[in-house]
């Protein structure tokens, strides 16, 4: 079983369409006025409340990435205070600020809580202020830890815009920081390899940074950012075999994990989309609704993925929640028996949609050709 703190990008967990449910309540008359692009947590804004929030202090995150995964292992052990002097240039501090930010401002959509909403907004305006992530990468896999920390940071941000506790200096900067990152990505995958059968930008790479990028253009109300990542859900789909398979990701031993991590992001796309009348998911007759079928599938058996790669398959000893909660909202309105019943497995104490894949102890095969 993976540490819980590498599960929370996926595991966004008791939010708006997790385990809790806000009761919606009227705006606070001082709200200011919904930008033309709506999310999901624009319809049912909270009342806020004095509930108290522990604001912990987060590590500082600076503009490099210079070392992804463990910050020690077994061979090469440093101190505490070593950890301590590198942790804002490393995953590790990476993945407890978006642990951090994520369960403040699920605390906020839960209780109302005034000082989780500012809590929220406070680790996201530092983070602008140090200009977090837009640096030197060291590897992919410092690269695949900033997506799924943006994905994180843009979501907590949607949850918390209508307590209307941002001032117009924390909104622009926050808005600005993560629009220059998801562009950055963006120019890299687009400037990736792109052949017959590897194309870096219409593989899930692709997608996860299209996922950031429709989130992150409903914060900064940018329609042609987020008229691209419709677009690239439609290419997509375009994509799907009669297998219900991707083509860009249907290779290697990671073809499960990648079928799956593109269905998580699609996913949030097209309910992103349906919010401001894009109907995404029955686009080129509802293809996408195999995709999501065959991926819970290969979650109950690799079997459809070994059959088509011919290779054995990457996946986890047992079913987790993080594989199948983001198809949580999809299957409110596409209900299929075998998504249905992983979400009964997982429980009710589960998770929601929104977010992205789990920290993963291996780190990203997203480079294995």
């Amino acid at each position: 079983m993976k540490p819980v703190y590498r599960l929370f990008p996926l595991l966004l967990v008791f939010a708006l369409f997790g385990c809790q449910h806000p009761a919606p309540a009227p705006a606070p008359a001082t709200a200011p006025a919904l930008t033309n692009l709506r999310s999901p947590w624009d319809s049912t804004p909270v009342t806020l409340t004095d509930a108290p929030y522990d604001c912990v202090p987060a590590p500082p995150i600076g503009p490099d990435i210079t070392i992804s995964g463990p910050l020690d292992d077994d061979k090469h052990h440093v101190s505490e205070d070593v950890k301590n002097a590198v942790m804002g240039e490393s995953s590790a501090g990476l993945q407890k600020l978006t642990a951090l930010t994520v369960h403040a401002a699920d605390t906020y959509r839960a209780t109302g809580s005034r000082a989780a909403a500012q809590c929220t907004i406070g680790y996201l305006f530092a983070a602008a202020s140090s200009r977090a992530m837009t640096g030197y990468m060291a590897s992919d896999d410092a690269r695949w830890e900033q997506n799924i920390a943006l994905r994180a940071f843009a979501i907590a941000l949607l949850k918390v815009r209508g307590s209307n506790l941002e001032t117009a200096l924390s909104v622009t900067a926050i808005n600005q920081w993560m629009e220059d990152i998801v562009r950055a990505e963006r120019s890299h995958w687009e400037h990736g390899h792109c052949g017959t059968n590897i194309c870096d930008i219409k593989d899930h790479r692709g997608l996860q940074t299209a996922m950031a990028a429709a989130a992150i253009a409903i914060l900064a109300d940018d329609t042609g950012l987020f008229h691209w990542a419709v677009a690239q859900f439609r290419s997509a789909a375009g994509e799907i075999n009669g297998r219900g398979m991707l083509h860009y990701d249907s290779r290697t031993k990671y073809a499960f994990r990648w079928n799956l991590e593109s269905a998580a992001s699609m996913a949030q796309i097209a309910e992103l989309a349906e919010v401001n009348g894009e109907p995404l998911y029955n686009y080129d007759n509802g293809i996408f609704r195999l995709l999501v079928h065959t991926v819970a599938l290969g979650i109950v058996s690799p079997e459809p993925y070994k059959s088509y790669t011919h290779r054995g398959q990457k996946r986890p000893d047992s079913v987790e929640p993080w594989e199948i909660g983001w198809a949580s909202v999809f299957n409110r309105r596409f209900p299929d028996p075998v998504v249905t019943s992983l979400l009964q497995q997982i429980g009710p104490t589960g998770v929601d949609m929104w977010g992205g894949e789990p920290w993963d102890p291996e780190g990203d095969p997203g480079a294995e050709n």
